[in-house]
């Protein structure tokens, strides 16, 4: 199945891809979040910073937040179903005052 991940600002810009640019993977039925994370592995492998990506776990850093299309927020669950709407988005929390 195809499932698209978005990535925003300075994400995007160390990936290479627009922000907020479609980027397609293709994963397993009933694939979840963890297949996501897979298919984000083997298609940016080499342009995922060590800042970014935590080769240990498998993971974005525990910075990088994650949400499916309808603004749900994933937790950092491998085994998590993925949300409907064949999204996830990917943001840094952004600071303001």
């Amino acid at each position: 199945m195809q499932y698209t991940v978005r990535f925003f600002g300075v994400l995007a810009m160390n990936l290479g891809v627009p922000s907020g640019g479609a980027v397609v993977l293709e994963l397993p039925e009933n694939a979840v979040y963890g297949d996501v994370l897979d298919g984000i592995r083997e298609k940016f492998a080499g342009r995922l910073p060590p800042p970014m990506w935590d080769e240990e776990a498998g993971c974005l850093h525990r910075g990088i937040l994650a949400f499916g299309a309808g603004g749900t927020f994933l937790a950092r669950n491998r085994d998590l179903p993925l949300p409907g709407g064949g999204e996830v988005r990917f943001h840094l929390p952004l600071s303001g005052g």
